[in-house]
């Protein structure tokens, strides 16, 4: 019993004697099955995306779309930082066409008029510009139009603030006692500064002489709006008197309808939204130097408070749908139109 020797050992003596071969072919084959393992791994996290009936898929088309807000956009939920304001196209800069008015090209007519404004000659011109501006051959808001209009706006700005005559439209009037400015004024639907301004009177000064001659434009005023062209259109009847580039409210804010101008103030405090008074002069005020007020009339809503036209310390945004709802005009502009209308002149506003 003592020969009797046990051997624990031995599969890993036989294995150790496998031949070299047989070993290869079995690692290979591991790594290959772990390979086939890992494919199926990885392909199993990528959603299919064939593309349906042979068509390509596009990528960004198909990203996922985000839902609309369902809130209206007012100034507490909409962040106007990211807002790009619609802007005017400067139509006037871009070369007048081909196009003719008894047989002349409307830019020689355009010239000719410019011509007769620089010498003073500012009813010729007018005489000059209102046919071809008001004929078919020149299309409303069209770059002929706009330069016909603008340099019609020279001459009957001449024709009105000078004391140059212009029957039958500038009258003559005859001082009485008892008269005032306002009252020569009023009586010839125009305003006090207009009567100074065509009249050489100062214009901090109230004094009148009996029997003194005046020059006066008797207009029948009329304004259009237009806020997709962002022009003021001042009529006088039917026929333009004058234009004005203006910026209207962001996000439709200014609306359509029909007013009248029911208050003007010369260098105008502005009553802020949280009722906050800020002065004239102060950098916060946001009205410029005039101020004409507008009330609904007509089936307008009488629910629009707060409108008006006034000037802006920001020239840049004219031209722009950026107000809060108002009018906007360049100072200088507003100016104007605030010594050529009185009160209660209609106002339209349109698309």
């Amino acid at each position: 019993m003592s020969n009797i020797h046990y051997n624990f050992d031995t599969d890993s003596q036989q294995n150790s004697r496998m031949r070299p071969g047989l070993r290869y072919s079995l690692i290979i084959g591991l790594v290959l099955l772990g390979l086939v393992a890992l494919f199926f791994v990885v392909y199993s996290f990528f959603p299919e995306n064939e593309p349906e009936n042979g068509k390509a898929v596009n990528i960004k088309e198909e990203q996922a779309k985000p839902e609309p807000s369902s809130l209206p956009k007012t100034a507490e939920n909409t962040n106007f930082e990211t807002l790009k304001p619609t802007v005017a196209t400067e139509t006037v800069a871009v070369p007048l066409s081909e196009t003719k008015f008894d047989g002349r090209l409307i830019s020689e007519i355009v010239n000719e008029a410019k011509s007769l404004n620089n010498v003073k000659e500012f009813g010729k011109a007018r005489r000059l510009l209102n046919p071809v501006l008001e004929s078919a051959s020149v299309k409303q808001f069209s770059p002929e139009w706009l330069a016909l209009a603008e340099t019609l706006s020279v001459a009957n700005t001449g024709i009105f603030f000078t004391d140059a005559p212009f029957p039958p439209h500038k009258v003559h009037y005859v001082v009485k006692r008892g008269d005032s400015l306002d009252k020569i004024a009023n009586a010839n639907n125009t305003t006090i500064e207009a009567v100074q301004k065509s009249n050489g009177l100062k214009e901090n000064s109230s004094i009148i002489r009996v029997g003194a001659v005046m020059k006066i434009y008797k207009g029948d005023w009329r304004i259009l709006v237009s806020r997709s062209r962002f022009l003021l259109i001042l009529l006088d009847g039917k026929k333009i008197f004058k234009i004005y580039r203006i910026g209207v409210g962001r996000q439709d804010r200014t609306p359509n309808g029909t007013f009248v101008i029911s208050a003007k103030v010369k260098e105008p405090s502005w009553y802020a939204p949280d009722g906050t008074v800020i002065p004239y002069g102060s950098a916060e005020n946001l009205l410029g130097t005039r101020w004409l007020a507008l009330r609904s009339s007509g089936e307008t809503s009488p629910d629009f408070k707060g409108l008006g036209i006034h000037g802006t310390w920001e020239p840049e945004t004219v031209g722009t749908d950026k107000s809060n709802g108002c009018i906007r005009m360049r100072n200088e502009d507003v100016e104007d139109l605030y010594s050529i209308i009185p009160r209660l002149t209609p106002v339209e506003i349109t698309d």
